[in-house]
C-alpha cells in the first residue's frame, strides 16, 4: 500500500494574509452586491491600526473605517439595486467592471492579454463561470490566489504577483474606481471604489519598492 506524503504548507505572513483577505473581499463586492451577512461582517470588522503608518497607510485605514461605517447603515436591498443600476443596467451598464472598457489606443485587447497571462501561470476560468477574465472581480480573485499559493498545489513567487498586478490590474483599476466615484448613482459603491483605490495604491507602491 502506498502512502501519500504529507505536505506542510508554510503559513502566510500576517501582512500577506491581510492582502489576500482584502482581495477576496473586493472580488466578492465586485462580483455581486453584498447581502445582509456581508454588510454586517464588514461593519463589525476591526479597524486598521493607523499608528506608525506612512501617509498612504493612514489613508487606507481611514478608507476602511469609511467602508465599515457605510456598511453599517447600508440596506441590502438598496445595495442590490445600486449594483444592478451601476454595473448591469438595462442594455448597457452605467460603469463597466471590465478592463476592456479602459483600454488605451494601441494597447491591445485586455481580455486576450489576461487570458494569455493566466495560461502562462497555469490558470484558467473554471467551467460554469460566466464572468470574463478581465472583470475586476476576476483579477482580484487571481491576485488572492497568487498570494495564497503556498496553500495550493502550485506555488507562485512574489514576482508573479508583481507581474500580474503591473500588467493586468494597475493599467485600468484606478480609471475604473474613478468612474464609479464620479457616477451620480453611486452611493455605497463610491465607498467601495475609494477603498479599492487606496488599497491598490498601497499595492502599487509596495511592488515598486521590490
Amino acid at each position: 500500500m502506498s502512502v501519500a506524503p504529507v505536505v506542510f504548507a508554510p503559513r502566510l505572513e500576517p501582512e500577506d494574509q491581510a492582502r489576500a483577505d482584502f482581495y477576496a473581499l473586493l472580488s466578492r463586492l465586485y462580483q455581486d452586491a453584498p447581502d445582509v451577512g456581508l454588510l454586517e461582517a464588514i461593519a463589525s470588522s476591526s479597524p486598521l491600526p493607523d499608528d506608525g503608518l506612512n501617509a498612504a497607510g493612514m489613508e487606507l485605514a481611514r478608507g476602511w473605517r469609511d467602508l465599515m461605517a457605510a456598511s453599517a447603515t447600508m440596506d441590502a436591498e438598496a445595495s442590490a439595486a445600486e449594483y444592478h443600476d451601476l454595473f448591469i443596467g438595462v442594455g448597457k451598464s452605467e460603469v463597466s467592471l471590465h478592463a476592456s472598457a479602459y483600454s488605451k489606443p494601441g494597447a491591445g485587447n485586455p481580455l486576450v492579454q489576461v487570458r494569455a497571462t493566466l495560461a502562462s501561470l497555469g490558470l484558467a476560468r473554471q467551467a460554469g463561470v460566466t464572468t470574463y477574465e478581465d472583470h475586476l472581480a476576476a483579477v482580484c480573485e487571481t491576485m488572492r490566489m497568487l498570494i495564497c499559493s503556498a496553500h495550493a498545489s502550485k506555488a507562485y513567487e512574489l514576482a508573479d504577483q508583481h507581474e500580474f498586478f503591473t500588467s493586468q490590474v494597475q493599467p485600468w483599476v484606478f480609471d475604473c474606481c474613478t468612474a464609479i466615484g464620479n457616477s451620480p448613482i453611486a452611493n455605497y459603491y463610491r465607498r467601495v471604489a475609494k477603498f479599492t483605490q487606496l488599497f491598490m495604491a498601497v499595492e502599487r507602491d509596495s511592488f515598486a519598492m521590490e
